[in-house]
């Protein structure tokens, strides 16, 4: 069980990460997409266009140390949580409110955000049990490890692109493309 934390750590410093640097990277493009959510005051909206990238690296970083690990998956569980309620508000809204959480995002918020959100919340909390009932080392089999890291990889990467994989789902008329 010590190689699915090892995987849900990878994988959460990898998202929270990219994550980060993608609003980074245009912190205006966040800053701006942040209006769309109406039930955020407008005074709280740019102090968090900079918190959230510094709360996401400042959880990658305690997924990082060993010493960490624990406080990591918790501030994770936490920050998910709140990640997971934001795409909720907005569907059970009818808002259509772009996501901006890996850059400039222009597909509207919907039920792929909040899957996206609750498979890294699971990931949190399950490492966040683990490492609280197990421990928080890392694995000492170099299968188990490749293997872990793989999943990370893979995981990682359907979470970044979760706008893109919904896309491949939709038809033709409601990507915007008559279908001719």
């Amino acid at each position: 069980m010590l190689y699915v934390s090892f995987a849900c750590r990878l994988t959460l410093a990898a998202v929270m990460t990219l994550a980060a640097v993608a609003k980074l990277r245009s912190p205006g493009v966040f800053a701006a997409s942040l209006k769309g959510f109406d039930f955020i005051p407008a005074r709280l909206r740019r102090p968090l266009a900079v918190l959230v990238p510094a709360a996401e690296l400042l959880i990658a970083l305690l997924l990082a140390l060993p010493a960490t690990v624990t406080a990591g998956f918790l501030a994770a569980a936490l920050f998910c949580c709140g990640l997971t309620a934001v795409p909720i508000l907005v569907v059970a809204r009818g808002k259509k409110v772009t996501c901006a959480c890996f850059g400039a995002g222009e597909v509207p918020m919907s039920g792929w955000h909040i899957a996206r959100n609750a498979v890294l919340l699971a990931a949190a909390s399950l490492g966040s049990f683990m490492a609280i009932s197990l421990g928080d080392g890392v694995p000492g089999q170099a299968p188990g490890i490749a293997l872990a890291v793989v999943s990370a990889g893979l995981l990682t990467t359907l979470t970044a692109f979760v706008d893109d994989i919904a896309a491949l789902f939709q038809s033709p008329v409601a990507a915007g493309d008559l279908g001719r």
